[in-house]
């Protein structure tokens, strides 16, 4: 893909029939070309993707959410819970029955 955009930024589009048909090697990135990027854009930052599990993938069913948002949202009214006694909570890494801070 970068090297797509390579080109196109000399002027060639992806149709190009002078791509095929020309002599002069096509223009490619560099071997450290994510580097020198990432070093002229510190804003960005790089992410490791995780696997991705099956039953995780079930559970991105934009009816099943809805039902679970109104599930909580029918708990707040039913027991007067206040926003401030309202917390997030990321689930990565909890075991249950299990009190370790390590």
């Amino acid at each position: 893909m970068a090297n797509l955009l390579l080109r196109e930024r000399g002027g060639f589009t992806l149709l190009d029939a002078s791509l095929t048909s020309t002599p002069v090697p096509a223009m490619t990135v560099g071997e450290n070309w994510v580097q020198r990027l990432l070093h002229r854009h510190p804003h960005l930052n790089t992410k490791y993707s995780r696997k991705y599990h099956y039953q995780q993938a079930l559970c991105e069913d934009p009816e099943k959410i809805s039902a679970w948002f109104a599930r909580v949202q029918k708990t707040i009214n039913e027991y007067g819970v206040l926003d401030v006694d309202i917390y997030n909570f990321d689930e990565t890494g909890f075991q249950m029955g299990v009190a370790s801070t390590s």
